[in-house]
């Protein structure tokens, strides 16, 4: 392994291109290689991947090439290829996997969930296969980011703080009106859709497959087995125009979302992902709510009753709400490279490092960048 550890990232959207720019200026980790989508990348192949996300060229092309991103051999692959549809999470990264992991390169990513908690995986065959070759070539791979990730953090730090559970509930709050792109939100969410629309959140299995995993393992933490999962889903339309970063949503379409994923302990509800989400901030109030544009929240209700919130982004300048989540979602797996690249061979979980700070984090030349919202989309 080199004084410094030779990183790919795999991907050009918005998280990836933070985690491109956030490898400038670290002591222990360079950028060696960033490949792009032939197809949906195509203006980008052959560019300078720095200007993906600043105003500055760091010297490294984006390549449309594997075996040129192989070749490279680096230590660590960051896996962040933008996928709308969590279904095809496993088959549109399992393949990269493979071919990191045979090669001896480890890999942290912010997509495929299930490698949280394997052992409740629905793409548990996958996760099966990953282990096996990891082990056999020493390479590790570790999957985090916001939620499924670091909300999982939160709720263990607070529950260490309880006698007695009778609800542990974590939540997002997010207002997504500055997201740019509609294809980013309305087939997921059913934002600026009729109120009859099936948005993929809405089927129940897509729901225990993304939120079911974090449950599991705030159960099995707890020393429980969960006796069923359970889902809702709910819309709201607006009886008026609302303006978001890709234009009007019309009155009667969907402009906020209340999801929930419940596991169920004791016969009841116990452990609860619920997601509020809106494209403006004065609909849906009679669901919960915040003034901040951004707040993951996590309240247990028990002896004592206890609530933690972590906001992201600011009030004055929502347009940055995107942005920031972003930036978090990435720092997750960015920040953990060096203990990854440390840690045994196969799937490594957040039971395991549970803890890991950012090198070089006061370093004066890239902690701050002006535009704040993701020129990569």
């Amino acid at each position: 392994m080199s004084e410094k550890l030779r990183v790919v990232v795999i991907g050009t959207g918005n998280v990836a291109s933070i985690a491109i720019r956030s490898l400038k200026g670290r002591s222990n980790m360079e950028l060696v290689g960033v490949w792009g989508h032939p197809e949906f990348d195509a203006a980008k192949i052959g560019t300078d991947s720095g200007l993906l996300d600043s105003d500055e060229p760091n010297g490294v092309l984006i390549t449309s090439d594997k075996e040129e991103i192989f070749a490279l051999k680096p230590d660590c692959a960051v896996m962040v290829i933008n996928i709308r549809d969590p279904r095809e999470a496993a088959a549109i990264n399992g393949e990269w996997y493979m071919n990191f992991l045979s090669r001896g390169i480890n890999v942290v990513t912010t997509s495929l969930g299930d490698l949280m908690w394997p052992e409740k995986a629905a793409a548990k065959e996958l996760c099966d296969q990953l282990d096996a070759v990891g082990k056999s070539t020493g390479a590790s791979i570790f999957m985090n980011g916001q939620e499924p990730g670091f909300a999982d953090h939160m709720a263990m730090q607070l529950a260490s703080c309880s006698n007695t559970i009778k609800t542990l509930t974590i939540s997002e709050m997010y207002n997504y009106s500055t997201t740019p792109a509609r294809a980013e939100l309305a087939p997921s969410y059913g934002f600026d859709e009729d109120p009859e629309f099936t948005a993929v959140l809405e089927i129940p299995d897509v729901q225990k497959m993304i939120w079911g995993i974090t449950i599991h393992h705030i159960a099995n933490e707890l020393g429980y087995e969960l006796e069923d999962i359970t889902t809702s889903f709910e819309k709201q339309a607006t009886d008026h125009d609302v303006e978001c970063a890709w234009g009007t949503i019309p009155a009667g379409k969907v402009v906020a979302v209340r999801v929930r994923t419940c596991g169920i302990i004791n016969g009841r509800e116990a452990i609860v992902i619920e997601h509020v989400n809106r494209m403006a901030q004065d609909v849906a109030m009679d669901w919960p709510w915040t003034d901040r544009v951004g707040q993951i929240r996590v309240v247990i209700e028990g002896d004592p009753n206890l609530q933690i919130d972590m906001n992201v982004g600011v009030p004055e300048h929502p347009e940055e709400l995107s942005y920031d989540g972003y930036v978090l979602t990435a720092m997750r797996v960015v920040n953990a490279i060096p203990e990854i690249c440390k840690a045994h061979g196969g799937i490594v979980t957040i039971r395991e490092i549970r803890d890991y700070l950012p090198s070089d984090a006061f370093r004066s030349d890239a902690v701050f960048i002006d535009h704040k919202v993701s020129k990569a989309k």
